[in-house]
């Protein structure tokens, strides 16, 4: 809340302490005060911290074995059928090239010599 306007010729009288007097024992006791708020917010923070890790580690426990069964199904997949194993790396690794080939062969038709655009700009 804002305080009142007062006049400048009226002298302040002030309840609190300033720098060029001793601190008053209230002064003391709000240091104090402070403090005990401050370890009873790092004691609230450490719980809630405490809390969050438990619930990350739970779900990143949960991840690790549903990815683990997926591992050990597609594993079993392979050892069931390796001749489309095979087929399928081989696909994947033609498209690959495939698509590699196109953007290389792209990227050549643009390229120009230094010199040619040197020379094409001057004449």
């Amino acid at each position: 809340m804002a305080e009142p306007v007062r006049n400048l010729k009226t002298p302040i009288k002030s309840d609190r302490s300033s720098f060029d007097h001793e601190p008053s024992e209230d002064f003391g006791n709000e240091i104090a005060t402070l403090r005990s708020e401050i370890t009873s917010l790092r004691e609230l923070l450490a719980e809630k911290t405490g809390m969050a890790y438990g619930k990350i580690a739970e779900r990143a426990s949960g991840a690790a074995s549903y990815v683990q069964h997926e591992a050990s199904s597609v594993a079993g997949t392979i050892r069931e059928h390796p001749a489309a194993t095979t087929t399928l790396f081989t696909l994947i690794g033609a498209i690959g090239f495939a698509i590699g080939y196109v953007v290389a062969t792209a990227a050549a038709d643009n390229k120009q010599a230094w010199y040619r655009r040197y020379i094409n700009d001057r004449f």
